[in-house]
């Protein structure tokens, strides 16, 4: 695999060294060949949060992020809201493959239908203050049936639709009956 420098040192920091690297802290939240990480989880590995923020100036962009999406040979910076909201909505995301040739820089935030975060505790270092809360608010609805058939979850009016056909409504960022 290429470096992101363009240099070709197969012994330098790639992506692949990346998400090898985060994987082996048994955290992050982990779909098809992406993973999601936290950048308090990547800060406890110095050596990649600072390959990933070179990376990250690289391409040109000033945005600020909170998680990072990896695959093997894809970087995307994301920024979501505060992890204190419940299920915090996309406001910003910024991709790259391990050429840095191309990027791609999206808005979502003045959309009315952003994605959102489930499972925000995965991404998370396990000892950080709203880990247990997180976990047991996703243990909940994973008992509710709200992840099963999941596949129109993943935006803000998906995700509500479907807490309203459990029953379910969000009250001030508190998951509450909607009777």
């Amino acid at each position: 695999m290429r470096r992101l420098d363009g240099e070709g040192d197969r012994d330098g920091p790639t992506l692949d060294w990346a998400y090898r690297r985060l994987q082996s802290t048994g955290r992050g939240k982990h779909v098809g060949l992406l993973s999601y990480y936290h950048i308090e989880l990547v800060a406890r590995l110095p050596e990649v949060a600072e390959f990933l923020e070179t990376t990250r100036r690289r391409l040109g962009h000033r945005t600020k992020f909170n998680v990072v999406k990896l695959s093997r040979s894809r970087v995307s910076f994301l920024l979501y809201e505060h992890f204190s909201v419940a299920f915090p909505a996309l406001l910003t995301a910024l991709s790259c493959d391990d050429t840095l040739r191309a990027s791609r820089f999206i808005d979502y935030s003045q959309r009315r239908n952003p994605p959102i975060l489930h499972r925000k505790e995965l991404l998370l270092p396990s000892d950080h203050p709203i880990v247990p809360d997180a976990a047991q608010l996703t243990e909940r609805l994973v008992t509710l049936g709200a992840f099963q058939r999941g596949t129109t979850i993943g935006t803000r009016n998906g995700w509500l639709a479907k807490l309203q056909a459990l029953g379910l409504t969000l009250k001030d960022d508190e998951l509450v009956s909607a009777s």
